[in-house]
């Protein structure tokens, strides 16, 4: 989803907590196939770079202030209810997206085999 955003022309940015970790932490903690390439690099905002953390409006704004456009023309989606509410009070457009489930399918896979052999 986020290639054909990116492909389309749709600024994309990141705001993220992430404590006291370094950039070259934070990206080798991600999978091998993520693609910073779609995402602005003034718009990739750690906290752990910027010295503040979301829900604090202060990190809200300064994204505002680096995409050089108006709140309402900015989209914020998050898990988290609270963010979305203090990315709304700078004027943000928020969607609240459900996190992934709680599942593995490589467990899945073992069980059914597992299920399989006692049957």
């Amino acid at each position: 989803m986020l290639d054909a955003l990116h492909q389309k022309g749709i600024r994309l940015g990141i705001i993220s907590n992430t404590g006291n970790l370094k950039r070259a932490e934070i990206v080798k903690m991600l999978p091998a196939n993520f693609d910073f390439s779609n995402f602005e690099e003034q718009l990739i905002i750690f906290s752990s770079e910027v010295g503040v953390e979301k829900p604090d409006l202060q990190i809200f704004r300064l994204a505002l202030a680096k995409t050089g456009i108006n709140a309402e023309e900015c989209l914020f989606c998050t898990e988290d209810l609270v963010h979305t509410l203090v990315a709304q009070q700078i004027g943000f457009r928020t969607v609240r997206v459900l996190p992934p489930l709680p599942a593995d399918i490589a467990d899945l896979s073992k069980n059914l085999i597992k299920a399989q052999l006692l049957v």
